[in-house]
């Protein structure tokens, strides 16, 4: 039978946040970060990685043309979003430029599986383009190409024409000209 100090040793809980800053970064952010969580015993504080510069970033509605960097925080001490939101408006941020959001939270968990479906083997980021086939550009491109688009256009048009099954044109009958000339609905002059 386990001893008590064994079960609580196999009960060890973390707690996992996301923290996005949208903008340019203080000179060692990460650095004083971590040392405002240091009270909450951070297991591992990580830079995950920086988005692009996007119009409308994806949690920062009133920011512009800004790019977000994303860090991953690991907690040992129980802690909440709430209290890590006020250690960082102490490091001197504006509260509208970061979010911190726990790993548990639906738009996190919604934000991973999308992240899954859209591009799941980072397709994007394959600078040699291995997925892409081979192709054989000059028949796409050029004026071989275009001459021998240009002979099938040729060819079905003749075809439409001997199956009668293409536009037929229509003739609109000519207009009776008024022999009297133009008269006004009140009569004359």
């Amino acid at each position: 039978m386990k001893t008590f100090k064994e079960y609580l040793s196999e009960s060890k809980k973390v707690y996992n946040f996301k923290i996005k800053v949208a903008g340019e970064l203080p000179e060692s952010f990460q650095d004083s970060l971590k040392n405002s969580l240091e009270r909450c015993k951070v297991i591992k504080l990580e830079k995950l990685n920086t988005t692009p510069i996007q119009a409308l970033p994806l949690d920062f509605p009133t920011k512009k043309n800004a790019e977000v960097h994303i860090f991953e925080v690991i907690c040992e001490y129980p802690i909440t979003a709430p209290e890590i939101t006020n250690d960082i408006k102490m490091l001197g941020l504006d509260e509208d430029c970061f979010r911190v959001r726990g790993s548990g939270e639906p738009s996190e968990i919604e934000q991973a599986l999308n992240k899954e479906i859209i591009n799941p083997d980072g397709l994007l980021t394959d600078s040699q383009y291995k997925e892409a086939p081979n192709a054989k550009h000059k028949d796409y491109f050029g004026d071989d190409f275009n001459k021998g688009f240009l002979k099938d256009l040729e060819k079905s048009s003749k075809q439409r024409k001997k199956d009668s099954t293409g536009p037929q044109e229509f003739k609109l009958p000519k207009a009776k000209e008024d022999k009297a000339g133009l008269k006004s609905a009140m009569g004359s002059k």
